[in-house]
């Protein structure tokens, strides 16, 4: 008899950190690390004065078999990078070109820093499952109440909805979003 062992699947979470952002980064990762049933792998999007501290405490880690990490410097397309990194924070634009950057990935989780996880990350991943075959992100309202939403009182740009979203906390799939939205050179 041969036993054909699936391999687990791996959920890939994504996190962008600068600035002071290194302790709050390492607890958000902690606290996905505690909850979690599946193996996770990090993609960690980083100014270069972080790696090492990041790595440091991310190798002292290593007797967890419970995830993986991988370190990125933040990075624009080489076309109109300029314009990007002036157009928002760099941190706050990385986001937006993970489909084109993590070319081998098909879904994703990205969270701000500032996240900390209550439950196990296998809980939202399973929503990708849910997906129809149009939907490409989920994520929440950034407010429930308009009253004292930000969006609706005091964007001057276009926002979804009543309240706007938060793209604090996304589930991505990423595969989607390459086939749909980016022209993807071979």
């Amino acid at each position: 008899y041969s036993l054909k062992i699936q391999p687990v699947e791996r959920m890939h979470l994504a996190v962008v950190a600068c600035g002071e952002r290194l302790e709050e980064t390492i607890t958000m990762l902690k606290s996905a690390i505690i909850f979690s049933i599946k193996p996770l792998q990090f993609h960690i999007f980083a100014e270069d004065q972080l790696h090492d501290s990041f790595k440091g405490i991310l190798d002292s880690w290593s007797f967890l078999q419970t995830f993986n990490y991988s370190l990125y410097p933040i990075t624009f397309p080489s076309e109109n990078a300029a314009e990007w990194k002036k157009l928002f924070k760099p941190c706050a634009s990385q986001r937006l070109f993970l489909p084109l950057i993590l070319k081998e990935v098909d879904s994703l989780l990205y969270v701000d820093t500032d996240i900390l996880f209550l439950r196990p990350v296998d809980d939202i991943w399973c929503l990708l499952k849910k997906f129809n075959s149009t939907q490409i992100a989920a994520m929440a309202p950034e407010h429930e109440e308009p009253r004292i939403g930000w969006y609706n009182r005091f964007a001057r740009h276009p926002y979804y909805g009543k309240t706007g979203v938060n793209s604090g906390v996304m589930l991505m799939n990423m595969t989607r979003m390459r086939r749909k939205y980016f022209k993807v050179s071979h």
